[in-house]
């Protein structure tokens, strides 16, 4: 990536940004990490402009490869191996870490091609760094398998897991672009207050809608408090074979969850309303999509949880409009 100079009569100067190979192949790189995701994020942003695209192309792959790597190689794994290899994943956290806050191409689990993404994008933004560390700290509680025994340590889990991912996006959506200043954010309200109560209730709906896939895959995955599961005669341990039987205790807990979504889901939709007066249109709609797809999840969760607890991934699909 490179600028340079622009003249032209009386016209002052200015910089161009020119896209070099480099950021071009990493941006491609970035656009298939997204895809091969399937997630939400992405069908909601093809609507956008390119930069704004690009942008989430950058972050969203910076998130994915760290988050897939504690999810796949190490959380999935046995006590034995995760403690065997505790180390090495926090290491590679801090090295993480290291490469999106100073987007330095050096060893670790992004890849030359995502930092030149991320210098295009970030690089030339205000974007706040303390995302990444909010992200960094919930990642890190994963690793050590820090318990989360009541509902307040999961909200405090939820302000790096989904907080931090959800401001990132509403950034990407609400910063002033141009080509002269790049992304600047002037919004009346720091980025956490417009995402964190969308960001828990979307949250939420989504621990219900893959229950199922992350119960079979390891209980660490599961992000439920200790509190919630006794109170309904459940333990992470044997929540596979409870879903596996049909407990019924297994839709009183996702009740249980949907019922907590309720303040969440209605503050989270009067910041969505200010928003929506503040956002352009295609961002506007960009949210509003996004947002959509799990009012819809939600709603059939309060009619019947158990469709959801079932469907799983396979009915949002359908809500993609």
């Amino acid at each position: 990536m490179f600028y340079v100079w622009r003249t032209g009569g009386s016209r002052p100067f200015c910089f161009q940004l020119i896209k070099t190979k480099e950021v071009k192949a990493g941006l491609a790189t970035c656009r298939l990490v997204a895809k091969k995701a399937n997630a939400n994020f992405f069908y909601a942003s093809q609507i956008l402009k390119t930069p704004r695209r690009e942008f989430f192309y950058a972050t969203y792959a910076a998130m994915r490869v760290i988050d897939d790597a504690i999810d796949e190689n190490f959380l999935k794994l046995d006590t034995k191996s995760r403690n065997n290899l505790k180390t090495n994943f926090e290491r590679k956290l801090s090295r993480w870490l290291q490469q999106v806050l100073h987007l330095e191409i050096v060893d670790g689990p992004l890849s030359p091609g995502i930092i030149y993404a991320l210098k295009h994008t970030i690089g030339r933004s205000d974007l706040t760094k303390s995302v990444w560390s909010d992200l960094a700290a919930s990642l890190a509680m994963d690793i050590k398998g820090t318990d989360m025994h009541s509902w307040d340590d999961f909200l405090k889990y939820c302000d790096g897991a989904t907080v931090a991912p959800a401001s990132i996006y509403i950034y990407l959506l609400a910063a002033t672009h141009t080509k002269e200043k790049h992304f600047e954010y002037e919004m009346p309200h720091e980025l956490s207050y417009y995402a964190r109560d969308l960001a828990i209730y979307c949250y939420i709906v989504h621990i219900i809608r893959d229950l199922i896939k992350d119960a079979i895959a390891s209980p660490r995955l599961i992000t439920i408090p200790n509190e919630l599961l006794f109170e309904n005669d459940l333990s992470r341990s044997t929540l596979s074979s409870s879903l596996k039987n049909k407990d019924p205790a297994i839709v009183n807990l996702a009740n249980d969850l949907i019922r907590r979504a309720d303040p969440f889901h209605r503050h989270g939709h009067e910041v969505l309303s200010e928003l929506n007066h503040l956002l352009g249109f295609s961002e506007k709609t960009a949210l509003n999509k996004l947002i959509g797809v799990y009012d819809q999840l939600y709603r059939l969760a309060q009619e019947n949880v158990q469709i959801l607890i079932e469907g799983g991934q396979g009915l949002e699909e359908k809500f993609r409009t």
